[in-house]
């Protein structure tokens, strides 16, 4: 197969060998996973991979964070240096991709594989910098469908990392310059925690009296709007923090800080989904959903993302709120990941200079 020695030479991980040759940035969109599978294989994966990476958000337009692409092991040189690049295939099989995963798995690696104690190898960086190379492999394709199934969850949070790590390093190289220490240091002081605000985003709105405040990033081209919110409170007297932060207290919080916009906006509970997660170092909860103006006077909506968490130190509960209007394009996925990422930032220690 050509170029092969140069595919052996980055899995030093996996198989222990070592090459020396200069890498490239990434390249391909944050979205775009590239999948190299045998052509007898790719029926049995196609369905579960669309699954775990082509999730629809409704936004309210259906938009995705992922989608997926079959490519043929002979076109490795062009994808190589993808930002995704996914090797399925299995050990007993014949074929270019499932003998080529083969050769990159160390002795050890494959005997791991055929006791059935892993399927699953992942590496940054491997043949790029901004690379996440993952192996999905076992003695029969059963079973590895089987294992995509039973780990979609793990899989799908695992290329969702690495989508944050690559957002993250955008925002804060590109505006490193420019980000707003002043602002975070005088966020601390005044209340107690800080965020890292990237320099699209003014405070806009302050009212200590109700434990708010609002940051706002318009666009200078197109109808897009952005806005971070942050609400907090003290936890409720005779409750832990778990029986407060529930469902209809996330819809009904979020309800009000919709009515401290100039235009007030409210959710609709059609689009509304919950999850826990962690934020921040935090276990929280999380409510995506679609908000909109109640009157047809001004008829206008967007997507919104909360996580509600408690704080120790500060005694507090904490609601961050991500909020888009775009109706232009079907950005607004994108814009709230970006989004999701400042808030991530949060913390109740002091930023440093």
């Amino acid at each position: 197969m050509r170029n092969l020695t140069a595919l052996l030479c980055a899995l030093t991980v996996l198989s222990g060998s070592a090459c020396e040759k200069t890498k490239r940035v990434a390249i391909g969109g944050d979205d775009q996973i590239i999948v190299m599978a045998d052509s007898l294989h790719w029926p049995a994966l196609l369905f579960p991979l669309q699954t775990i990476f082509e999730k629809e958000y409704r936004v309210p337009t259906p938009e995705k964070e992922f989608y997926i692409q079959f490519v043929n092991l002979v076109n490795f040189d062009h994808y190589r240096n993808y930002k995704y690049v996914i090797l399925a295939g299995t050990l007993k099989h014949n074929g270019p991709v499932s003998r080529f995963i083969g050769e990159l798995l160390s002795d050890d690696a494959k005997e791991v594989v055929r006791s059935k104690e892993h399927f699953w190898f992942n590496k940054t960086d491997e043949w790029a910098y901004g690379q996440l190379m993952m192996i999905l492999t076992s003695d029969s394709i059963v079973d590895l469908v089987d294992f995509i199934n039973r780990n979609d969850d793990d899989i799908y949070e695992r290329a969702l990392e690495h989508k944050n790590r690559l957002v993250s390093d955008f925002i804060y190289t590109t505006g490193k310059y420019l980000e707003k220490k002043g602002l975070q240091k005088q966020l601390f002081e005044k209340y107690g925690w800080t965020m890292r605000i990237h320099p699209d985003y003014r405070l806009t709105d302050e009212q200590p009296e109700k434990g708010y405040v609002r940051f706002y990033a318009p666009s200078m081209n197109k109808s897009l709007q952005r806005w971070i919110s942050v609400h907090w409170l003290p936890p409720a007297k005779d409750k832990s923090p778990d029986s407060v932060i529930t469902e209809p207290w996330m819809t009904a919080t979020r309800n009000k800080l919709g009515s401290w916009f100039v235009d007030t906006v409210v959710t609709v509970p059609m689009y509304d989904r919950y999850g826990r997660t962690e934020f921040a170092g935090y276990p929280a909860l999380e409510y995506n959903g679609v908000w909109r103006t109640p009157s047809p006077v001004r008829p206008f909506g967007g997507a919104f993302r909360s996580f509600a968490f408690a704080d120790s130190v500060t005694q507090r509960i904490y609601f961050i709120d991500l909020a888009v209007f775009f109706p232009e394009e079907q950005k607004k996925l994108k814009n709230l990941r970006e989004q999701e990422i400042i808030a991530r930032t949060f913390s109740v220690r002091e930023a440093k200079e």
